[in-house]
Parts: structure tokens; sequence; C-alpha cells
């Protein structure tokens, strides 16, 4: 299970999050997952400071609270139908 730091995230890069957690002015929030285990596979869209942390914002619209802090993300590998060879 490979991990990466938020300061480290780079856009499009596969991450499990939770699933919806509650939402900021409508938006839907997640939060960083554990494990494989009851996880959702999200694509990085960007990442900005904000002024309670670093939000990270994912590709189907959702985001994280802001996050601060030394918070580890678990790479999900290549997403399925992203063009990405599979690995060998």
């Amino acid at each position: 299970m490979t991990t990466v730091a938020t300061s480290r995230l780079p856009a499009g890069e596969p991450v499990l999050t939770t699933d919806v957690v509650g939402t900021d002015f409508g938006l839907p929030l997640v939060r960083p997952a554990r494990s494989g285990q009851g996880s959702r596979v999200r694509v990085v869209r960007s990442r900005c400071r904000a002024h309670g942390g670093v939000v990270v914002w994912f590709t189907d619209g959702t985001k994280t609270p802001p996050i601060h802090g030394r918070t580890a993300w678990v790479l999900a590998g290549p997403v399925p139908g992203d063009g990405t060879p599979a690995p060998a």
C-alpha cells in the first residue's frame, strides 16, 4: 500500500477516499480512507491552500474539508478506462 502526503499529491492521481461525509455550501465532502475496504477511488483534480489548511478537489465534484498536519493518502493505482496501461 503506497501513500503520499497531501503536500505532494499531484493532479491526476487516483486515491482512496471515504463515501460522502457531509456538505460544504452544497458541495459533497470526503476524507482520506485508511484502507481499501469500504472506500472509493477518486482522481485528484487540484489542491489549494485554504484558511484552515489544504483543500483537495476531485474530478467528480467532491472535495475535502481543510486538511492540516500530516495527512497521508493511499494511492489506488491506475483507474480502469483512463487510458493508463495496467501494470504487468
